[in-house]
Parts: C-alpha cells; structure tokens; sequence
C-alpha cells in the first residue's frame, strides 16, 4: 500500500550507526561559557534568523524522528527510529498528540526575540503548527514541510487556520481535505499544506527560506538533524555568505563543521540561560484568538443586511474555532452551524457563541 512504502521510506532515513544516535551534552560550566558567547552573537547581530526542527516540540509531548532508541528524551525514540528498529518498547514515554500539545519555553523565547526586535525571521521544518499556535506572525515565518492545522485553496490559493488536523488523506501523494474555499465564487478544492518527502517545497517558504538565509549575519539552528534538503540548505546557505551559524543539538549534524558554535543540550535549558544572559524574561503562552463580525449587503435571493461571524488568526486568515454560533434576544433566537457562519437578523443585541472546544 501507499501508507506501507511510505513508511519504509522514512525508516530508511533514520540514523544507522551507533556514532550518529550518539547524544552528547555540555557540562554546565561549558553550556554558561556557550550561551554567553551566543548571547554576545544575537546582541551585535544585524540580521538573525532561527531555524527549527522537532526537536524543539520534544519538551511539549511530541517525539520527534531520528532520535536512537536509548535517547534521553522522554518522548522516547524518534518515529523514523522505532519505524527502523521495529520498535514495540512498553516504556511509558511522555507523548501528546499535535492538537493538544502547549508552546515550549523555546517556541515562546523566539516570540520574545522576535518583540525585542532581535530575531528577524524564522524558518521552521515543523508541521506541528506551535511557532503559529506561540504567537509569531505569519509574515516572519517560513513553516518549509507545512502545517497540520492549515489548508489552502487550489484554486484561488486562499489560506483556511484550523483547530483540528486537517489532512485526512489515505494516500501519501494526495492532499485533498474533501472540503472546499468559501469564497462563493470560486468554490475550489481544499488541500494540505503537509510537504512529504519527493514533493517540492511551496515557492514562498523556499523562496524566504533562502533569502534569509544568505542574508542573516547569525542563525540559529535548533533541534534538527540539519540532514533534510533543500530546508537544510537554509542555515547552511548562513556559513556559506559569512554569516555565524550556531547549532543546538544533541546529536551530530552534517552541518557541524560549518558552526561557528556547536552547543550540546536541551532546547529548553539553552534558551532558559540565553534569556538570562539577555535579561530578557520569558512570556508565559496565551491561547489569543480573534473574531471578526461583519454587517454586510446580501442581493440573493433578495436583498437584506446580514451578520457574518468567524475566526480569523493574525494576518486574517480565517480561522476554524466555533462548532456554532447564535444570536439571541429574549426568546427569539437564530443560529449558524456551518461556516462561514451567516445570521439573518441584525437586530439582535446578544451574540453568543457556542463551541465545543
């Protein structure tokens, strides 16, 4: 079957020797000498960028995918990993699944970064929607393999924000949702922005990716093996324009001898020190949501003024959060189930919103 290649073909891309499953770890006294030197690095920078992988997401309940069965993390051993290994291990590992899973303390060091004016841009390998879900805009981010919670119109290319996962396809190669863009007069087919292996990066994430890239004076690469092309080519394409390249990983990358700075340690405790040594305090994450109302002009199928009600994320893009929304006065009540939810009776004073989230 399609799904059976497809994981035989991503088991073939975990590590096969003992050196590259090998972990490694600062001592505490190295790990303060490091960061201060990364500290100095982003304080003189004049472009610096982050490049992410699963790594960062291990500390919120997501294993990630090449990590060896004996690793310390308590997601347990990488998936590509347990595919290869034939892994069955009863251990009880720390794992959550995407949809419920919380921003780290280092998805919410980049949101700091990033207000401070010191982070520049991010490019992320993640699918697991945490850098959106975190609080940075959608303009300075660059998701290169897509984004569980997102779905995109072929037709007219109109972006749809999710709150469950939204690809729901049995084939590796077909991305179809079977839902379609609200837009009424185009109506086309909804896909997964998912970018699976043999597929082309979307011309804009490839495009950013490496124009910040070769423009960045520091990047900042964490939680990534730094083996998956063309993404990897991103925080490479840094060394290779005289910029700095600072890599945080536990295990060995390809990328290692092009590092200015090679830090061994957890995610989180790198970025915990990083911002003491910046003085800068880490924001505890908020789920924000926005809502958009909107009084409009109907002709069909005669004309009258209705109110539309939905969810949109930061750039506007609409945004699935309600199961259903209802306007009510007294006991007069009206209610929408489907989306776009469409009201018609503006002379309501009371909205309500009802969701089962």
């Amino acid at each position: 079957t399609y799904i059976s290649k497809f994981k035989s073909s991503m088991a073939s891309t975990a590590h096969k020797t003992e050196e590259e499953k090998k972990e490694y770890f600062d001592s505490p006294e190295v790990l303060d000498q490091k960061v201060t030197m990364l500290a100095k690095m982003i304080k003189e920078s004049k472009h610096f960028i982050a490049f992410t992988g699963a790594g960062i997401s291990t500390s919120a309940g997501i294993p990630d995918y090449r990590s060896g069965i004996h690793t310390v993390l308590p997601t347990g051993p990488g998936a590509w990993e347990k595919l290869a290994t034939g892994s069955k291990d009863k251990k009880k590992f720390v794992r959550k699944q995407m949809s419920s899973a919380v921003p780290t303390l280092t998805h919410m060091t980049f949101v700091k970064l990033m207000e401070e004016g010191y982070l520049k841009f991010l490019i992320s390998q993640n699918v697991d929607g945490m850098h959106r879900k975190s609080g940075i805009s959608p303009d300075k981010l660059a998701e290169v393999h897509g984004n569980t919670n997102v779905e995109k119109c072929q037709k007219c290319k109109k972006e749809y924000m999710r709150d469950y996962r939204v690809r729901n396809a049995e084939k590796v190669f077909d991305h179809k949702t079977g839902r379609k863009c609200t837009v009424p007069a185009c109506q086309g087919d909804l896909c997964d922005s998912i970018i699976n292996f043999g597929e082309n990066l979307p011309k804009r994430e490839l495009e950013l990716g490496f124009l910040h890239g070769g423009k960045a004076d520091l990047c900042l690469a964490m939680g990534s093996s730094l083996r998956v092309t063309p993404a990897a080519d991103m925080p490479s394409a840094t060394a290779e324009h005289g910029g700095k390249l600072v890599i945080v990983n536990l295990q060995a990358t390809p990328l290692d001898k092009s590092a200015a700075l090679l830090i061994h340690g957890m995610c989180d405790d790198v970025m915990k020190l990083l911002m003491s040594k910046l003085e800068l305090v880490v924001p505890p994450f908020k789920l924000k949501r926005r809502v958009k109302i909107v009084l409009a002009s109907e002709d069909k199928p005669k004309s009258k003024q209705v109110l539309r009600v939905e969810g949109i994320d930061s750039d506007g893009t609409p945004y699935t959060l309600f199961t259903k929304v209802e306007l009510a006065l007294g006991k007069t009540s009206l209610s929408s189930a489907k989306e776009p939810f469409t009201v018609l009776d503006i002379n309501i004073l009371d909205i309500v919103f009802a969701t089962s989230r």
